[in-house]
């Protein structure tokens, strides 16, 4: 068998002529905040004082011991699987790699270079931000890279375009060894690479494709068997490798396949496949998991444009989802329970698809494995973004090897739904200024990388998944216009961007909205963690400098003071911020839902946060849900009632996400914050069809009407859907915005009593309550519901879950506090 040594333990890296332990995976800032050597970037303003790390060389080193069973190998090889970015790596003094691309491993022959006493390796990492000065200094223009903070020196590198900053992210440009660190010894071969995909399937039969890719120094006779347990699936197969580099493919045909299916639609079963290669000497196996499924993109032409529709096991898929951005900006210290935590935040807001942006990384296999498991789709773009890159020999080398890799690592996966070649640089060509600032070769540059290169990749690679140049993008050809609402995919930032008010989304409604959003302020307890004192204030220096967006604080405060009254109490407006945030993105989501199936995608701008700030994230960078996340949960529900008003009349629609058919009820009311009720309709018997959006009531707003008779400031118009009586989703709509409203101090009772793990919160409203939200003093947990109305009569069950670390914690009514959109604006 193949033997691995790991290499992660006793680095050290050199900082002021002294030695100083290292953690690997790591980074170096990481490493010097350990020796209290630097403050918390994280923290107040200290950001700008850690600027001198990225433009400074590293020297990092290990001594070690190869393993006798390394040695008793006849071929030894070392394998890094990250290295960030530029470096000469050494051998007990010999150069065994050149390095310059964070996004592959890199591997060397070591067994001459190996001494059975103690070896020495030593990395040499170069500045990234010094590396590129002179190639941009000869090269006579500066491409753009708006969000770069290092001296746009980031489209030269390939190397996290995030680390450089961005509009929700600090400039902290790393260098280290970001991924672990292998010896390998084998005898004859070595299995390279594992993979099976998906190439069609049925109910009745799927096909799959096994590929492995093994180097070998002879030539021999291999037998090579995969099994399943579980679904007792066996084949075996007959090879014989030759000396050198070894490609196989292998159809695999499996009866009656348990099919994957998106959070909500089905379950998520996975073939858990074991890969065994051997020779009458030489034993190597791999495990590799992948749910059975047939996936693929409609674009068919129609009166309105070319639609973009998710199919998965040919039906048609509502992609529900967010933008996700990488966890942290030191993503080696994330670990699973991180990346879990946040995947199930999604899937409890009822998302089915996240879309791994183009400025962060590839994301680690535990999550796209946790997204095979809970159901996620995931639209992966490659890592370029906002920028134009260059595209000459050696960096086209770099990113094909790149390519190539990430490719096959990752298209095993079942969540992966399509490759998109980059964020808005198509866009940023054609729209921003660029093609009239730059010689045209940066465009003829644009056409060879994501028009020719990745193309020819992924059709190569592959072929059975859709690669979309560019998002947003309209065409698989270069486009000569931008973004074209009817067809592809659109982001649309009107509001926030341009100022534009709520409404604005209804007149900006494309096939498949993979970007829009709001910001908002994080928690108050996330705030605590940089900001102390007298920096907790709207336009202090420490908040300002959390706050990445060109457009500041100030555009942010603008959408607030638009919507609401705002108080002079800092805490008091994170809370406003965020239920300005949800109440937006809530207005976006309905509408981009009621427009099914021209519309069938939307994916707001974001799921996360890589650092504690504003920014227009649901959950922020702690893990804490806003306003906007709980508010999510009812958005994305796969039942959902939707009211949209006119200058005339006031329609509700029923929208179905699922692919079958409910019968329900639709109850409908206006009434008056105090429970008077002017108006009331009941439908029974609505037959809802699947993957649809209805009116199936139309309110007409006469002159001398009811509206015309009633005090709006304190008017709400409900509906609600019922199946088999209970309410599965339910709507509001207030006739004016919500500064104008006239709300009662909140009246209440409630109780909390201990429910199997959780502790059961029940609320009765003594008078209606506009986005009640529960606090729990002086302890960790997590609420099932928060920032919701509530009628006057109604009442509420809440299950609030303690974090591990409190469990022992003693909880009663005591422990919570109730506040509403009344407390917040006096």
């Amino acid at each position: 068998m193949s033997i691995k040594q790991l290499l992660n333990d006793n680095w050290y890296f050199r900082h002021k002529g002294q030695w100083k332990i290292s953690k690997v995976p790591g980074s170096v800032h990481l490493d010097l905040l350990s020796h209290n050597e630097i403050k918390d970037p994280f923290i107040g303003t200290n950001e700008k004082d850690v600027k001198w790390i990225g433009e400074k060389d590293w020297n990092y080193k290990l001594n070690f011991r190869a393993e006798k069973k390394i040695f008793e190998q006849k071929y030894i090889l070392i394998l890094f699987e990250g290295i960030d970015t530029y470096s000469e790596v050494f051998l007990n003094g010999q150069k065994i790699l050149d390095t310059n691309n964070m996004f592959h491993p890199y591997t060397a022959d070591v067994r001459p270079l190996l001494k059975t006493d103690i070896n020495e390796l030593l990395i040499k990492f170069r500045s990234p931000i010094n590396e590129v000065l002179p190639k941009m200094k000869d090269l006579g223009y500066e491409l753009p890279a708006d969000n770069d903070q290092a001296g746009k020196t980031s489209p030269h590198t390939r190397k996290a375009p995030y680390h450089y900053g961005w509009d929700w992210g600090p400039s902290l440009v790393t260098s280290g060894l970001w991924k672990s660190v292998f010896l390998v010894g084998y005898e004859e071969f070595y299995l390279e690479e594992a993979m099976i995909s998906n190439i069609t399937c049925n109910k009745n039969l799927a096909k799959l494709k096994i590929e492995l890719s093994i180097p070998s120094k002879v030539n021999i006779s291999v037998t090579i068997l995969l099994s399943e347990k579980k679904y007792s699936i066996n084949k075996i197969i007959n090879f014989s490798l030759k000396k050198g580099q070894n490609y196989i493919q292998e159809e695999l045909l499996v009866q009656n396949p348990d099919l994957w299916w998106p959070t909500g639609h089905g379950e998520q079963p996975l073939y858990s496949f074991k890969i065994e290669v051997s020779s009458g000497k030489n034993r190597i196996e791999k495990n590799k998991k992948i749910g059975i499924r047939k996936v693929f993109i409609k674009r068919e032409v129609d009166a309105k444009g070319k639609s973009f529709e998710i199919y998965v096991n040919d039906v048609p898929i509502f992609s529900k989802g967010a933008n996700w951005i990488p966890a942290d900006s030191f993503t080696t210290r994330l670990e699973r329970n991180d990346y879990e935590k946040l995947i199930i935040a999604a899937r409890d807001a009822n998302m089915n698809t996240l879309r791994i942006w183009g400025g962060g990384i590839y994301e680690p296999d535990i999550f796209y494995e946790l997204c095979d498991q809970y159901g996620i789709m995931v639209w992966q773009d490659f890592m370029f973004a906002c920028s134009m890159y260059p595209a000459d020999k050696d960096f086209l080398l770099s990113v094909e090897k790149e390519v190539r890799f990430q490719v096959s690592r990752l298209k095993s996966y079942s969540c992966i739904i399509l490759w998109c070649g980059n964020n808005e640089i198509a866009s940023g060509w054609l729209s921003w200024g660029w093609k009239e600032e730059l010689p045209s070769k940066v465009y003829d540059d644009y056409e060879t990388l994501f028009h020719q290169l990745l193309p020819d990749l992924c059709n190569e690679l592959d072929p059975s998944r859709l690669y979309w140049p560019s998002s947003p993008g309209h065409d698989l050809q270069l486009p000569k216009e931008d973004q074209i609402y009817g067809s592809g995919d659109n982001h649309y930032w009107g509001v926030w961007h341009s100022g534009e008010p709520f409404e604005a989304f209804e007149q900006n409604v494309g096939r498949f909205m993979s970007e829009y959003g709001m910001q908002s302020f994080p928690s108050n307890k996330t705030i605590d963690s940089f900001a102390t004192g007298k920096e907790k204030k709207i336009d202090s220096e420490v908040m300002n400098f959390h706050q990445k967006a060109s457009l500041g604080t100030s555009n942010l405060m603008m959408y607030v003071e638009k919507y609401y009254s705002v108080p002079e109490n800092f805490e008091k407006v994170v809370f406003l911020s965020q239920i300005m945030q949800a109440e937006a993105i809530k207005s976006a989501v309905e509408t981009h839902r009621r427009n099914m199936p021209f519309c069938m995608g939307t994916l707001y701008w974001q799921f996360n946060d890589c650092w504690p700030g504003l920014s227009w994230s649901s959950v922020d960078y702690n893990g804490d849900w806003k306003a906007f996340h709980f508010v999510a949960r009812h958005f994305y529900k796969p039942i959902l009632a939707c009211i949209k008003k006119t200058d005339s009349n006031i329609e509700v629609s029923i929208v179905n996400d699922l692919n079958k058919t409910l019968i329900v009820g639709l109850n409908i009311f206006i009434s008056s914050f105090n429970g008077e009720v002017f108006f009331e309709k009941n439908i029974e018997g609505i037959e809802v069809k699947p993957t649809s959006s209805t009116i199936f009531y139309d309110f007409e707003i006469a002159p001398n009407g009811i509206l015309d008779s009633i005090n709006l400031k304190e008017t709400v118009f409900y509906c609600e859907v019922l199946h088999y009586n209970k309410i599965i989703s339910k709507n509001e709509l207030f006739f004016l915005k919500p500064k104008d409203l006239k709300l009662k101090k909140p009246g209440y009772e409630l109780s909390c009593k201990k429910s199997g793990e959780n502790f059961s919160i029940i609320i009765e409203a003594k008078t209606f309550m506009y986005r009640l939200f529960l606090q729990a003093e002086n302890v960790d947990g997590t609420f099932s519901d928060n920032f919701f109305h509530l009628r006057k009569g109604d009442s509420k069950e809440i299950l609030f879950t303690l974090n591990k670390n409190n469990l022992n914690e003693k909880i009663n009514e005591n422990t919570f506090t109730i506040e509403s959109l009344y407390d917040l604006q006096k």
